[in-house]
């Protein structure tokens, strides 16, 4: 089947790359392949750090169990290492209320995963370069990160290695009838598919009337002493990669403005250096700008048509959720199996 993606974030070219691996002739039209908040996310897979709930974290952790299998299939095509652990994420608290909140959560929703609650005077004998502000934590220990960057890349050299062509262009209407899309117009050129999946991040509103909005976010990358694990609290996300450090990430309400910015960078460096006083002598590397893709209510959405799917909204767990996303479509493209999440994150929750 000939099918043209419009959006190449993760989840975009994830999708490319499923379908194309399942033997589909796939395009992807992009305004920029390196736009957009994936190439600078912190790379956290994190259903339960993040206090996710409800259908929101039974598709986080059925996309989380997809991971492994889903990294070593594009090692393999891509022929890049991606670098990929589950060491487990250390959700720090801050204040007695924010604890006691999050072990019962824990205790409550949290059962069917393996987690750790440290006290105190635990974080002080297992974590010694912790300032003693942490007054305790939970270990979700099937937690992890992904290296985003190098996540794109591999995406990137496995849709080259399945000769998935990548387009420039900015697509600026949709051309339906009786509900089935007959192709999509951009500033240079039009194209027509089979079928078609809209994954355009933060810039779908004016293409898809759907209200997703950017969400602008900074990040730090930075030469520090070598971690084992992400710490996580609500002032800083201290996430280790191969060799540097992210420290993320701001939450800023300030449309496609791509700069950064000295108290975006201020606020970021004072939240790590109270987790941990030692990366107040490490290395900045750089500074980088991502736009996520927001909703209202923080969820994805999706909707499945005739010969089309949108898969947009992905605010800040795109990287967790591309595995699930792309499964989606593959699903409903070979097999015929439309999802149950088309109708729990459908778009017409927003109408209603």
């Amino acid at each position: 089947m000939n099918i043209l993606i419009i959006g190449s974030g993760v989840i975009g070219l994830s999708t490319a790359f499923e379908l194309a691996l399942s033997g589909h002739n796939v395009r992807v039209v992009t305004r920029n392949y390196e736009e957009g908040s994936s190439w600078v996310a912190g790379g956290m897979l994190a259903p339960y750090s993040e206090g996710l709930t409800g259908d929101l974290l039974r598709f986080s952790v059925e996309s989380l169990s997809l991971y492994s299998d889903f990294i070593r299939r594009l090692e393999e095509v891509s022929r890049l290492n991606v670098y990929f652990n589950r060491n487990g994420i250390l959700r720090l608290f801050l204040n007695e209320k924010e604890y006691e909140e999050a072990r019962r959560q824990a205790s409550d929703d949290y059962r069917n995963t393996d987690f750790e609650e440290l006290s105190g005077k635990d974080l002080r004998s297992r974590e010694p370069f912790l300032s003693g502000e942490p007054i305790g934590g939970i270990l979700f220990k099937e937690e992890g990160n992904v290296d985003s960057e190098k996540l794109m890349d591999a995406l990137l050299f496995a849709c080259e290695n399945l000769s998935v062509k990548i387009l420039l262009d900015d697509i600026v209407e949709i051309e339906k009838k009786n509900g089935k899309v007959e192709g999509v117009k951009g500033l240079k050129d039009s194209y027509t598919a089979d079928f078609y999946v809209f994954t355009t991040g933060a810039w779908s509103r004016p293409l898809l009337n759907l209200p997703v909005y950017p969400v602008k976010g900074q990040i730090l990358k930075i030469k520090g002493p070598e971690l084992e694990k992400v710490y996580y609290s609500n002032i800083s996300y201290i996430i280790p990669k191969e060799n540097y450090i992210l420290i993320g990430a701001t939450s800023e309400d300030a449309g496609f403005d791509s700069r950064p910015t000295v108290g975006g960078v201020k606020s970021l460096l004072e939240g790590a250096v109270r987790i941990i006083p030692s990366l107040a002598e490490a290395e900045l590397l750089n500074v980088k700008v991502g736009f996520r893709p927001g909703t209202p209510d923080e969820k994805p959405v999706f909707e499945a048509g005739e010969n089309y799917v949108i898969s947009v909204g992905h605010y800040r767990n795109g990287i967790l959720w591309a595995p699930l996303s792309a499964r989606m479509v593959l699903d409903l493209v070979d097999k015929g199996i439309r999802s149950p999440y088309f109708d729990t994150f459908s778009g017409k929750r927003f109408s209603e």
